[in-house]
């Protein structure tokens, strides 16, 4: 397939560009987003950071490099979504800009100085780093977020060598190259996507040489005592039981209630070290490569550099957005998919849909308090919506959508249970385990700066530059949140994470030096 080719907002000269809907993200729910809103007449913009739609889950799925034989058809299944979108965008219904950062993001109802004569109602103003490697201003007067989930930071002794890797990671090397590691890997932790991995791996004739899952011994118990949520969630626990007989028929060895791990090395990756629960017996295996997970959480900094509430929630070991009924944070912004909370791309395909409606529904009402003003087309948005396209039909729609949500989220609650973390894991590593790779800051390191009472994360990241690095606190944001909540009895929420500030991702300052708008450059 042939890649759309960017135009119109971002990659133009223009410094102060705008669209009525932006959709942040073109994975399952930003793609599904952009099409439905497609479908009533209206014309998102849509930023993303990928070369090519689909998000995590559906990634490469524009060029496949390998079959459903080995990644399995629920991968498969996302083409034709995948397809839809880039056909759409083709035809001019979705203005897709792929290989595009959000790296700052404000809501000029905050701003000290809009700088606009004529800004949009919830406006908000974006710094976009296009695809040619120039950042400009993009102003938006809907977004729809979407940019999903991430894998949760898990750190151990030895997680920082080479030879290990997130099974995430793993997974992508395979989608977008058809690449595997040199050799049988050991896959540690758990969670839905570490027996996923293990089984594509089985599929491609490289069996992994040992599962060592770290998931409490409670599954059919917790099961058992919930018999409607494991009835909802009967299919993820058939396709969960057909992969494990899989690797069984296979010889595939895995070691549960793993209490404790350890990747061993000097340069690389050399061996792996662990326990097992009520074992006193530490057990060796030799091997070049490690492929850890421990469960997905939600995205964080978009959202946050947006100043969106978040809350701990316990059943995902997570922080979430605070969200309404229609999936809105805060007037005209709605986030979608799994960075509202863990839910599946069917999910996130569905809140996605949901979000779109949400916005026309807004939008439909805008016209009628006004009939007298429908608004001119502005770049990233095509012509007004069809009055056939009425509130009640979405309306119906909207309802329809949210009793299969709340369905098919009611079973994956029960997937939470089965494979929670645990929640004392990184206060039960050893002191010089890194909690910040980035930075090279060890547990020991943390505890001994938290002795000095700091008031919170920030403080915290102040005393210590954990959270400083490339990944802005992505990976050790949460865990430095726990030791802190442990360490001055406190719980998650009044803790809280740190504040995340501008650059959202990774920008050059000859990148910020080529900007066009001199506001862009002093707000940096």
């Amino acid at each position: 397939m042939q890649t759309c080719e960017p135009r119109g907002t971002v990659g133009t000269d223009d410094c102060n560009d705008r669209a009525r809907v932006v959709v942040l993200g073109a994975g399952p729910a930003g793609m599904a987003a952009a099409l439905r809103l497609a479908e009533a007449g209206l014309r998102a913009l849509v930023l993303d950071q990928a070369k090519a739609p689909g998000g995590q889950i559906y990634r490469q799925l524009d060029r496949p490099q390998l079959d459903a034989a080995v990644m399995g058809k629920d991968y498969h299944r996302g083409r034709s979504l995948v397809g839809a979108f880039l056909d759409a965008a083709r035809r001019g219904e979705i203005d897709y800009r792929p290989g595009t950062r959000v790296w700052w993001i404000e809501a000029l109802d905050d701003a000290l100085n809009d700088g606009l004569d004529d800004a949009l109602d919830y406006a908000h103003r974006l710094g976009v780093r296009g695809h040619d490697g120039i950042s400009r201003e993009l102003y938006a007067e809907r977004l729809i977020i979407a940019t999903g989930a991430m894998e949760r930071g898990w750190p151990f002794p030895g997680w920082q060598l080479p030879g290990v890797m997130q099974a995430g990671a793993a997974q992508i090397l395979m989608k977008q190259g058809a690449l595997l590691t040199e050799g049988a890997p050991v896959l540690a932790g758990n969670g839905p996507l570490l027996y996923l991995l293990a089984w594509q791996y089985l599929n491609a004739g490289c069996p992994p040489r040992m599962i060592l899952d770290t998931a409490p011994n409670l599954g059919l118990a917790r099961t058992l005592r919930h018999p409607l949520r494991a009835w909802r969630a009967r299919g993820y626990l058939a396709k969960g039981v057909r992969m494990l007989a899989a690797l069984r028929r296979a010889g595939v060895p895995i070691v549960r209630g793993v209490q404790s791990l350890a990747a061993e090395g000097d340069q690389r990756l050399t061996g792996v070290r662990y326990r097992r629960r009520g074992d006193g017996q530490e057990h060796r295996l030799k091997t070049d490569w490690l492929l850890t997970h421990m469960g997905v959480v939600p995205e964080p900094q978009l959202p946050r550099g947006l100043g969106i509430e978040h809350h701990w929630q316990e059943a995902q070991q997570a922080f979430v957005p605070d969200r309404r009924d229609d999936l809105s944070v805060r007037p005209g912004v709605w986030l979608a998919g799994d960075g509202g909370g863990i839910g599946g791309a069917m999910n996130a395909e569905r809140e996605g849909r949901l979000a779109a409606l949400a916005v026309l529904d807004e939008l439909m009402a805008d016209l009628m308090d006004k009939p007298q003003e429908t608004p001119a087309d502005a770049k990233g948005a095509a012509a007004p919506i069809p009055g056939s396209n009425n509130r009640q039909m979405i309306a119906r729609e909207s309802a329809a959508l949210r009793r299969r949500r709340r369905r098919d989220l009611s079973g994956r609650r029960l997937l939470d249970a089965l494979f929670t973390p645990p929640a004392d894991w990184v206060e039960r590593q050893p002191g010089e385990t890194l909690i910040c790779r980035c930075e090279g800051v060890s547990r020991a390191q943390l505890k001994a700066a938290l002795e000095a009472g700091p008031a919170g994360p920030n403080q915290l990241k102040a005393f210590t530059r954990c959270g400083m690095g490339p990944c802005q606190g992505r990976l050790c944001g949460t865990n430095v949140s726990r030791l802190m909540a442990r360490e001055q009895g406190r719980d998650m929420d009044e803790v809280g994470y740190y504040r995340i500030r501008p650059p959202l991702t990774s920008i050059t300052l000859g990148e910020l030096a080529l900007a066009p708008s001199d506001h862009l450059t002093t707000q940096s």
